[in-house]
């Protein structure tokens, strides 16, 4: 690739793995085009992003999701802390681009400050609904009927109160920084491009399709890991993987190692590198480890125990 065609693209990430993994899957296909990249997200993924072949510039850490006793910056409020930080890494890379995964409202101020086009990674369906659809994240289908879409244009009051309220909340985040207020419901979503990271399938079928949205399919990538895991035989093979995010306690992990504790299968479940604060009885068709390898054990298992995140399923 000639320098003239190479781009300098900056891709910001929320740190947590459903949304670094994405991202960190954009930036090694685009490096593997020719184009430079930096990654700015949570000091940990630094190695992974190097070896992908990327620069690396870390992102200001805040407790998002806090536990008991534990305090949060509101979400806008981290934005507007991190954003100052997010114009110098703009400043000195000059991306032609910035992509932002869609927590990563720092990154998206920065270039809008700096004149940078930017671009929207959405890591699962485009949370954007009409009228008569069901509340995003909800997992109901379309309605079929228009009683069913009557049903559902109920909750419209209430859930265009709730974007509303997004809307000001970060518009109040533009004005700190000096941008202007917008008027449109989810702001923090590029009108340029938005690259929706699901599958096809996954998404429902918009009746005034966006010429601005782009269905990529998943972008998959996972930790270097060496080695399988599985218990040895020949039992079918469960994989429990939680959440990398919620269920700070291991609920969904304690529940399924003693559900399947007398079953005739083999478990390999994986505490996500969250090590628990009271101690997760194991059973012996069990093995419960930190990480494993999900493109590498997937394909022997006969089912997959999951939150349902959107990374795991698509995976599966």
């Amino acid at each position: 690739m000639s320098e003239a065609a190479r781009l300098r693209v900056l891709v910001a990430a929320f740190g947590d793995p459903g949304h670094a993994f994405p991202a960190l899957a954009l930036g090694r296909a685009l490096v593997g085009r020719g184009h430079r990249v930096c990654f700015e997200s949570w000091k940990r993924w630094r190695p992974d992003a190097e070896r992908e072949g990327m620069e690396f510039s870390p992102a200001p850490e805040y407790t998002v999701f806090p536990r008991p006793g534990e305090t949060a910056l509101a979400p806008y409020q981290a934005a507007v802390r991190a954003t100052n930080q997010a114009r110098s890494v703009v400043r000195e890379l000059q991306p032609h681009v910035v992509v932002a995964d869609i927590l990563t409202v720092a990154a998206t101020l920065a270039a809008e400050v700096e004149g940078v086009p930017w671009a929207t990674l959405v890591p699962h369906p485009l949370p954007i609904r009409e009228p008569h659809w069901p509340p995003f994240a909800t997992g109901a289908r379309i309605p079929r009927s228009p009683i069913g879409r009557a049903l559902w244009r109920g909750f419209d009051p209430l859930v265009r109160r709730g974007e509303r309220q997004g809307r000001d909340e970060l518009n109040g985040a533009r004005t700190r920084v000096g941008l202007p207020p917008i008027e449109r419901l989810h702001g923090g979503i590029s009108r340029r491009l938005a690259l929706v990271a699901t599958f096809p399938q996954f998404e429902y079928e918009r009746e005034e399709p966006n010429d601005w949205m782009e269905v990529t399919g998943p972008l998959l990538w996972e930790p270097r890991y060496e080695g399988s895991e599985a218990p040895p035989g020949d039992d079918p093979l469960v994989l429990v993987a939680p959440s990398t995010s919620q269920d700070p306690d291991h609920t969904l992990l304690r529940a399924t190692l003693g559900g399947l504790a007398d079953e005739p299968v083999r478990v390999l479940a994986t505490t996500n590198r969250r090590t628990p604060e009271e101690r997760i009885a194991v059973p012996p068709n069990a093995r419960l480890v930190d990480w494993f390898s999900h493109s590498r054990e997937m394909p022997g298992a006969a089912a997959v125990v999951c939150h349902g995140g959107h990374g795991t399923v698509a995976r599966a």
